[in-house]
C-alpha cells in the first residue's frame, strides 16, 4: 500500500489514504501493525493506567520524520527507549517528573470517572496486582486487530481452559500482534487526538483550563464524537513530532483563548516558558492589552514574582517586554521624528 508523503489538511472529506486503508479492511487485511500504550489519568503523583490505540505504521510513517526513523528497521534505534516485559513496572504507572509534563490537563484527575462506549469482555480476576520521550516492547504474537481502547489495568489474555483473566501489571496479549510501543511522556487522549488529525485530517481542542471553570475534565470515548485535547497538550506533541499544521492549529487554538483574564496567568506557566514562539505572541498580547483592567491590577504581582525568582523564563518575560516598549514608546517615535541629517 503506497501514502502520499504529506500531511492531512483541512478538509470535509475522507482523506485518501485513509480510504486506502479502509479499503484494505473491507479485504481482510490487517490494517492494525503497532500498538500504542499510553496513560490516561494522573494521581497527585503519578502517571497511570495505560490504554491502548491501534494504528498503521505506513500512515504513520509518511506523516512526519520522527515516525519515519522510529519505524525504520525492526530495532527500536533510541536512548530514550526500551523492551518491556510483561511484568515491567512502568504499567503501574511512573513519577509525575518521570512524565515530563505535570500540568498536563489531558491526564484525567484520580477522582474522574472515564466514560467508555466500548463493550466490557467478561474477565475472570487473576491475582492482584519535562522532556521525556517513549519507551517501547515488540511483541510476537499473531492475534487480529482489537477495535476497541482497551485500559492496561483490565489487560486480558487466554488461559488454557480458553477463558480471560487480569494479569499483573497488563501486559496485553489479546490485543493483538505487531508491534507494541509504550509513550510514556504523551497522554492518551493527546495521542488519540493526533491520530484522528492523521487518519481523517480533523482536530478539535478543548478550551484552555486559563479561561475558565472547565468542571472535571472527562474524556468520551463515544466514537460518535470527535475527540477533543488540550491545545497545549497537542501543540507540545506536534513540535516534537514534527507535523508544522498540527503544531500551528494547535497554537492558534491557544491564541484564541488567551483574553485580559488570563494573559498574566498564561506568561507565568511553565509551558509558555519552554516554547520561545509562545511567550513571543503572549508578550505581544500584553502590550496590546497593557491598559486593561485585569493587566493593570495583576502585572505588579507578576513582576514581584519574577523578582522573587518564582518564574523561571522571568529573565526572558522581562526583556522581552522591555523591548517591546522601547520599540513602541521611543524608537518609533525616534524614527518617525527624525528628519533629513544636516549637512552641516
Amino acid at each position: 500500500m503506497q501514502v502520499p508523503p504529506s500531511t492531512p489538511h483541512s478538509s470535509t472529506s475522507t482523506p485518501v489514504w485513509t480510504k486506502e486503508l479502509l479499503r484494505e479492511l473491507l479485504l481482510g487485511n490487517d490494517i492494525c501493525n503497532v500498538r500504542f500504550h499510553v496513560f490516561s489519568r494522573r494521581s497527585k503523583s503519578r502517571a497511570l493506567d495505560p490504554r491502548v490505540l491501534n494504528a498503521n505504521t505506513t500512515l504513520l510513517k509518511s506523516s512526519s520524520k520522527y515516525f519515519a526513523d522510529l519505524f525504520s528497521s525492526d530495532a527500536i534505534r533510541s536512548s530514550t527507549m526500551m523492551n518491556v516485559e510483561t511484568t515491567d513496572e512502568i504499567f503501574d504507572g511512573i513519577d509525575l517528573p518521570d512524565y515530563g509534563y505535570e500540568s498536563d490537563s489531558d491526564l484525567e484527575d484520580d477522582t474522574d470517572i472515564v466514560v467508555s462506549s466500548a463493550p466490557e469482555p467478561h474477565l475472570t480476576t487473576g491475582s492482584d496486582g519535562d522532556n521525556k520521550h517513549s519507551d517501547a516492547c515488540v511483541s510476537t504474537t499473531e492475534n487480529g486487530c482489537n477495535p476497541f481502547q482497551q485500559n492496561i489495568s483490565d489487560a486480558v489474555r487466554s488461559s488454557s481452559e480458553g477463558t480471560l483473566s487480569l494479569q499483573p501489571n497488563g501486559m496485553l496479549y489479546a490485543l493483538g500482534g505487531g508491534r507494541h510501543i509504550f509513550v510514556k511522556d504523551t497522554a492518551f487522549q493527546t495521542w488519540y487526538c493526533l491520530l484522528h488529525f492523521l487518519y481523517m485530517g480533523i482536530v478539535e481542542f478543548s478550551p484552555l483550563r486559563s479561561s475558565g471553570p472547565q468542571g472535571s475534565r472527562m474524556f468520551s470515548r463515544n466514537t460518535s464524537q470527535t475527540p477533543k485535547c488540550s491545545a497545549k497538550s497537542m501543540y507540545r506533541l506536534a513540535t516534537k513530532l514534527g507535523i508544522g499544521e498540527l503544531r500551528d492549529r494547535a497554537f492558534a487554538s491557544i491564541r484564541s483563548n488567551i483574553s485580559e483574564n488570563n494573559l498574566l496567568q498564561e506568561l507565568a506557566s511553565r509551558f509558555t516558558g519552554r516554547y520561545p514562539a509562545v511567550l513571543e505572541m503572549e508578550l505581544d498580547l500584553l502590550l496590546t492589552k497593557i491598559a486593561s483592567a485585569p493587566i493593570v491590577e495583576g502585572l505588579p504581582k507578576l513582576m514581584e514574582r519574577i523578582s522573587e525568582k518564582e518564574i523561571s523564563h522571568g529573565a526572558k518575560i522581562m526583556a522581552g517586554f522591555y523591548t517591546r516598549i522601547l520599540q513602541k514608546h521611543y524608537l518609533s517615535t525616534r524614527d518617525n521624528s527624525s528628519g533629513p541629517e544636516s549637512p552641516w
